[in-house]
Parts: structure tokens; C-alpha cells; sequence
């Protein structure tokens, strides 16, 4: 199975230890990069651990490029901002803290990427800048590496009513769904101030 893009992620230590490894799949290729912290899963409402994803960064980093350091407190100090000025939802968490901490990477010589399995979790790991363009070379695969920067900057909604019909709206990020319903039973979906009493799945694009 070609792990070619998965060693982005790696020093070329990780990636001689990796070479021993037989993987069957993808699945058990995915295990392995979680298992040995070169990949961070994040639930699409947020970390489980304080910090969890700053921690995750600042020791790639280190290890990708010994001596670099990655400012934790200000992403978290502007996370604290926006959700005690009301202007942050369930599952916005995330992006935000993936945004700053981006925007740090411009200075390190390394870049946010995200692996895409088609779930709702976000698959974080982080690689030098050089190696971004082969990224665009992913054709045909099972999953995808995007550095995260290159998103459309655009959200998908994904609703499933109780009539079992699914619900998808594409909006721009910062845009908020506003008295909506179901289309299929005509169900209120999102009220006027666009609060939803179902389960939100917003996938980043």
C-alpha cells in the first residue's frame, strides 16, 4: 500500500521505523500514525484535553525541526475571546485554533495539514512547507492530505431530520443558517437566531 504521503508527516527516523511495518490498510496505516502521535484525531466539537492540540503541534514541530517553537497561549487566548463574546458555536473551535496556529507556521517553515477520511473528526499533522506541493499529487487515493490554508473557505451543514431525510447546506464560513426547515417534511431545522435543535455536522471546504 503506498504510504508515500504519510511519510510528509515524518522525519526520516519515523519513516525508516514505518518502513518495517506491514499495513493491510488503510485503516491499520491510520492506526499507526495516531498510535505514534505523527497524526492527531479531534472530535469536529472539540478537543477532549486542555490544549490537547497545541501540545500535539508544539511536539511535532520540535521533532520535525529541533528548536522550533510554536505560542500556545495566544491561539487559546483568542479561542476564550470569541467564546466569551458569544461569537463561537459548537464545532468552531477547531478551525479557529487550526487558523492561528497557521498563520504561526509562517515562520517556522512548516504547515498545517489535515487528513480527510470522510468522518467527522479532524486528522491533524503538520509538515514542512517544502514538501506542500506534492500534496496536489494524491490522485486516486483512499484519503487526502490538504494543507489547511488551501480550503475554500466555505462550510457544508449536514442535518438528519427525525423523517430520516438528509439535509445539506453549503454557506460561507461566518455565515449563519437562519430559520430553516427540513426539506422533505418541512420540519423547523434552525430557528431565527440560528439554533438548531438536532445534531450539526459542519465540515470545513
Amino acid at each position: 500500500m503506498d504510504t508515500k504521503f504519510s511519510q510528509l508527516l515524518m522525519t526520516p527516523e519515523e519513516q525508516n521505523a514505518m518502513v518495517q511495518e506491514s499495513f493491510a490498510s488503510h485503516q491499520e496505516l491510520l492506526t499507526y500514525l495516531l498510535d505514534h502521535c505523527i497524526l492527531l484525531q479531534v472530535d469536529w466539537k472539540g478537543e477532549e484535553e486542555e490544549q490537547q492540540i497545541g501540545r500535539f503541534l508544539q511536539d511535532r514541530a520540535a521533532i520535525l525541526l529541533p528548536g522550533t517553537s510554536i505560542d500556545i497561549e495566544t491561539p487559546y487566548t483568542k479561542l476564550r475571546e470569541a467564546v466569551s463574546e458569544g461569537n463561537i458555536d459548537v464545532g468552531d473551535s477547531v478551525p479557529l485554533l487550526l487558523k492561528n496556529f497557521q498563520s504561526q507556521q509562517k515562520k517556522t517553515d512548516l504547515t498545517v495539514v489535515l487528513l480527510d477520511i470522510g468522518n467527522d473528526s479532524y486528522y491533524i499533522g503538520l509538515i514542512k512547507q517544502s514538501d506542500t506541493a506534492k500534496l496536489k499529487k494524491q490522485a486516486g487515493l483512499g484519503w487526502r492530505f490538504t494543507a489547511f490554508g488551501s480550503l475554500t473557505g466555505e462550510v457544508l451543514y449536514t442535518v438528519n431530520c427525525d423523517c430520516g431525510s438528509m439535509n445539506v447546506w453549503q454557506v460561507k464560513r461566518g455565515e449563519k443558517l437562519t430559520d430553516d426547515v427540513c426539506q422533505d417534511c418541512g420540519k423547523q431545522i434552525f430557528d431565527e437566531e440560528g439554533h438548531s435543535s438536532f445534531q450539526v455536522v459542519k465540515d470545513y471546504i
